[in-house]
């Protein structure tokens, strides 16, 4: 064996080992990462939704966070790290199978307004709450449900 084959042969090991933990491009790096929902924001004051909602968008992607149109003309959050803090599958009485994730989203500004977004989906629906506080005290609530929106490049032939 000469040196060219060595340093060919050390070459193709390394780029294996390399690639054997590599995600392929366009892959999802987490459960949620590249989905978008539509969804209802409700704002709750005393504890009594109002009547009439307001639509909003809802995005995931992993390692840019979650982004909600709403929350950002309301409040100028933009995208904010996400943490999954369930994630698990069950199967219901009908014997189908269900995917259930629960996140969480947390941000404070500069004004010492904390946003804090707890949500869980299941399958392609989503449904949780946002709470506005500051200095602990709340100030907003709302609360929300949507469905997945579906993205054309994956519809179904």
């Amino acid at each position: 064996m000469n040196f060219k084959h060595v340093i060919l042969s050390a070459g193709l090991m390394t780029i294996g080992l390399l690639s054997i933990n590599a995600v392929k491009k366009g892959e999802p790096k987490d459960i949620l990462d590249k989905r978008k929902f539509t969804v209802t924001m409700t704002e709750v004051k005393d504890g009594v939704p109002a009547k009439k909602g307001i639509e909003d968008e809802i995005e995931f992607k992993a390692g840019k966070g979650m982004f909600s149109n709403f929350m950002y003309e309301k409040n100028e959050m933009n995208w904010t790290k996400y943490e999954i803090t369930k994630d698990t599958t069950f199967v219901d009485e009908d014997q189908n199978e269900n995917k259930v994730t629960e996140v969480k989203v947390s941000t404070t500004d500069a004004s010492d307004q904390t946003i804090i977004i707890n949500c869980v989906v299941t399958n392609y629906e989503i449904h949780g709450d946002v709470k506005i506080t500051k200095k602990d005290k709340l100030k907003k609530k709302y609360e929300f449900s949507g469905k997945e929106k579906e993205d054309p490049k994956k519809k179904k032939k």
